[in-house]
Order: structure tokens, then C-alpha cells, then sequence
């Protein structure tokens, strides 16, 4: 009897200690589970970009500001209203709009227009909404995006931005780059094999609501024609690089980039984005002459982006660089990864081998710059931003002082950054006349009198909406924070390392 009460008591103790285990077990799979499904809200959490710059109003009126249109006009103790992403001009129609009174006796400018900008591939990462932001921060208010490397760029920030999901400019396209033959140098390329290929393009463009067509590499002469020509039927606008086998006065480009085929062909060492920047030692006073008679002889306009040449200097002291008061607004995977000139994209890496020329060349583009001017051909402000320390926003105010150091005249550089280049892309953009879309810059400080005074912007208004300074700032601070000592910073360098060593881009 003893015996099977013992053999009971075991059995029942042990059945009792399988599902003391069992439920244990249980507990810990529990608590386990919902550690790592608190672990992963977090990291999720962490690795959203921050909420959107807060709009102030988006119906307001500005009174008893200065109202400068540059070249144009100046109105003092005016009275500016904005209601339905339109301006409207004069006292009597600022019945129920909200009032800001600490922007009284202030500038008022049109925004900025930057005519050769990149935006970033849309990625884990989520730029889109930072270099949004980064461009307004600054007083861009409109961009022209000269080719989406991947096709994905441009619909995210376009998106965004007109979801309400960040701030933002207008962003004008090109869509994908058009080249004459394979390999594509970008995964997003169409190829002209035949120059009735360019009707096929340019219908496809103006379906995706592109305004423009990026002539790039390896195109002939009979197909840059052909591409002119689709383009005119298709009312895009033609701007690109002049490629490299052919010169300036061959490829006549309507809009030309970086002022590539000044240097003649035969003078470029190789075919290489370096050589095309900076071999300009053949480039004397009678080739720079030529480039002015063509290019007012075809009506050629040139977007020089004189700021991606400047800031290719900054490679004397990559360590500085690094710190410059403009790049550490942007995610260190840039500066320490990508433009890396030891461990970077190849690109880079020979650059401390043509600091001397590229300091000479800039040198001429300057002076070429300033004979376009002379001679009343359009020239145009934009910055390539995505290249090395090129930032979003600084990078234009940075270009505006290159064309002022070559020796055109302030107001007339506000001139060339606002309505000028505004009423290429949008009828009145640019303007401050009743009806016309409202972008505009508010200033303490009148800044066509000095470039010192873009420190002074109170307030940027963009596709119809007030942002105040203090409220960008502070959200471009939080984005800055994000980007860089953070869960995204610690994930995305080894990331980007990675990336880079397995990088087989061309020279572009």
C-alpha cells in the first residue's frame, strides 16, 4: 500500500512539474514575443524620418513689407496676400486672411530657382523629405530635376510633397536620361538606336508629366537633331551634357550643362567625368570667344553648375570638408562613405590629382560666365546637387556668389535665380504680380543690396504655404539629429560600405 502511494505522489508531483515547466515555458515564449515586438516598434520607430516642417497658414496676408520683384520693381508699404497658392496684391482683399504682424517691415522676394538639381533615389533611408526640406530651408522654392539616375526619385519627393507628407519646393522634370547607346551609364536610360527613336521618348515624357529631355552620353549629332526636333512637337525642352566625342559648337544642345564642349574633344586626356571638369588648359581667349558667338547665334542657353567645380576644391582638406558648416546638415554616409577619395566611389578617387586644374579651370568658367552675360546670353543658375558637398538649398545661395564673383551685378543674379528662370518653367513663376503662384522669401534684411543678408530669411513660402524660419530650423535640426549618431546612422554606414565596394557605376 505504501508503495503505491509513493508510486502515486511521484506520478502526480511530476505530471505537477511538466506543467509548472510547461506553463514557464509558455510564459518565457511570452515575455520574449513581446520583447521583440516591443524591440522592433522601436527600431521601427527610429527609423522613421521626422514629422514635417508645421505649416503656419496657408491664407495670410504680409502688410507693410517691401515687395521687390529684382530689375523689375520695388514697392515699399505694400500690402501682399497669398490665399489659394496665388498671390493677390492690394489692401482690399485681406478681409479674413490671418494677419503676421512680426513680418511687417520686412523684404519680400520670390523664391529661388534652382535649374540643375538631383533629388535622392527614393531608399530605406527616406531622403526625400530631408533634401525637400533642405531646399526651402535655404529659400529654393522651385527645382528642376535633370535626371532620376533610378526612376525612383522623382515620384517620392513629388508624392510626398503633395501629400502633405513633408514640406517641400515645385519640382520640375526630366524624368530618365535619353543616351545614344549601350551600356547605360544610369539604370534609368532610354536609348535613341535610331533617331526615330526620339518621337517614341519624347510622347512617353510628356505622359509621365516630364517637361524636359535629358540629352546625356554618346549621342550623335543626327540624334541629338532628331531628339530637338520630337521635343519641339512635344513641347519639352532640351538641356543636357554635350557629349563627350562631340564639341559645343557640333552638339549644339539647346540648354547646356556644366559648360561640358568648351574644352574641345581631341583636349580631354579621357573620357572621364574629372577630365570633362577640369582639362580647360587648351581653353584660351579666342575658344571662349567662339562659345559666344555660337551660343548667341543658336540661342543656346548654359547652366554652368560653377558650384560643383567649387566645391570639388574642398578636397584639399577632405578632413575639413567633412566639417564644412553646409555638409554636416547632410547624413555622414556622404562624406564619409561615398566621396570618401580612398575607400569611396571610384569617381573620387584620383581627385587630389587634379585640384591644380580644376582651381584653373574655374577660373575660366568664370570668365566665360561673365562674357555670356556681356554678350546678353541666358545663362542660369544650378548646382548638380548629389555631387561631392554639393548640399540642397546652400549649394544655389553658393553658385548666386560664384556669378556675383565673376562680376554680374547683385540684383541682376536675384534676377537670373527668380523670374528669369521661373518663367521658363511656369507661366509668372517667379513673380510677385496678382494671380501669379506664390513662392516668395521674407527677409529682414534686403539681400539684393548684399548675399549676407539670405542669413536674415524669416520665412519661405512655398506652393502657397507659410513656413516660418525658427519652425525649418528646428525640424531640419531634428532630421539632422536623425541622420546622424542615431539607430539610422549606425545601420547605414556599414550599409553604404558595403555597397560601395561592390560599386560597378561608369564615369558618367
Amino acid at each position: 500500500m505504501k508503495a503505491e502511494v509513493n508510486l502515486f505522489h511521484e506520478r502526480f508531483l511530476g505530471s505537477l512539474s511538466r506543467a509548472s515547466i510547461d506553463a514557464a515555458m509558455r510564459k518565457v515564449a511570452i515575455g520574449l514575443a513581446l520583447f521583440l515586438a516591443l524591440l522592433g516598434g522601436w527600431v521601427f520607430q527610429q527609423l522613421q524620418p521626422p514629422k514635417s516642417a508645421r505649416t503656419a497658414a496657408d491664407d495670410f496676408v504680409l502688410t507693410d513689407v517691401t515687395v521687390i520683384e529684382p530689375t523689375l520693381s520695388r514697392d515699399p508699404k505694400a500690402t501682399l496676400r497669398v490665399v489659394n497658392g496665388r498671390i493677390q496684391r492690394g489692401s482690399e482683399r485681406i478681409g479674413g486672411a490671418m494677419a503676421f504682424p512680426d513680418l511687417s517691415h520686412t523684404y519680400v522676394l520670390p523664391g529661388l530657382v534652382d535649374m540643375h538639381a538631383h533629388l535622392p533615389p527614393d531608399t530605406p533611408l527616406k531622403l526625400s523629405g530631408y533634401y525637400s526640406l533642405l531646399f526651402l530651408a535655404h529659400g529654393v522654392t522651385t527645382i528642376r530635376d535633370a535626371g532620376d539616375p533610378d526612376g525612383t526619385a522623382v515620384p517620392a519627393a513629388r508624392e510626398g510633397i503633395e501629400d502633405g507628407e513633408f514640406a517641400g519646393p515645385r519640382i520640375v522634370s526630366c524624368g530618365p536620361f535619353v543616351a545614344g547607346a549601350e551600356p547605360r551609364r544610369w539604370p534609368n536610360t532610354e536609348i535613341v538606336d535610331e533617331p526615330q527613336d526620339a518621337e517614341r521618348i519624347a510622347s512617353a515624357l510628356v505622359q509621365a508629366g516630364h517637361s524636359c529631355i535629358k540629352a546625356y552620353e554618346d549621342l550623335s549629332v543626327e540624334k541629338i537633331e532628331a531628339l530637338k526636333a520630337a521635343a519641339a512637337r512635344h513641347g519639352l525642352r532640351v538641356i543636357g551634357h554635350v557629349p563627350s566625342q562631340l564639341s559645343y559648337e557640333e552638339a549644339l544642345i539647346p540648354d547646356v550643362q556644366h559648360f561640358f564642349g568648351v574644352p574641345r574633344a581631341e583636349s580631354l586626356k579621357r573620357d572621364h567625368v574629372l577630365n570633362r571638369i577640369a582639362d580647360w588648359q587648351d581653353v584660351d581667349d579666342a575658344r571662349l570667344e567662339l562659345i559666344v558667338q555660337t551660343t548667341l547665334e543658336h540661342g543656346i542657353i548654359n547652366t554652368p553648375t560653377l558650384v560643383s567645380s567649387h566645391r570639388l576644391l574642398l578636397y584639399r582638406d577632405y578632413e575639413a570638408a567633412k566639417n564644412d558648416r553646409a555638409v554636416v546638415l547632410l547624413p555622414r554616409i556622404f562624406p564619409d562613405v561615398v566621396w570618401n577619395p580612398v575607400s569611396g566611389i571610384p569617381y573620387w578617387k584620383e581627385i587630389g590629382d587634379f585640384l591644380p586644374s580644376l582651381e584653373e579651370a574655374l577660373t575660366k568658367k568664370l570668365d566665360l560666365v561673365v562674357r555670356l552675360y556681356h554678350a546678353g546670353a541666358k545663362v542660369q543658375l544650378g548646382t548638380d546637387t548629389q555631387q561631392p558637398f554639393v548640399v540642397p538649398g546652400a549649394s544655389l545661395q553658393e553658385e548666386m556668389l560664384l556669378f556675383v564673383q565673376a562680376g554680374i551685378p547683385l540684383e541682376e543674379v536675384w534676377a537670373m535665380a527668380t523670374w528669369k528662370q521661373g518663367q521658363t518653367l511656369m507661366p509668372d513663376l517667379g513673380r510677385l504680380t496678382d494671380g501669379a503662384p506664390a513662392d516668395l522669401l521674407v527677409f529682414r534684411e534686403d539681400p539684393t543690396q548684399s548675399l549676407e543678408a539670405l542669413g536674415t530669411l524669416v520665412a519661405v513660402v512655398a506652393r502657397g504655404k507659410l513656413y516660418l524660419r525658427d519652425e525649418v530650423d528646428r525640424t531640419v535640426e531634428r532630421y539632422r539629429t536623425h541622420f546622424r549618431g542615431g539607430l539610422v546612422d549606425k545601420i547605414s554606414l556599414p550599409i553604404a560600405r558595403r555597397k560601395v565596394k561592390q560599386s560597378v557605376l561608369r564615369d558618367y
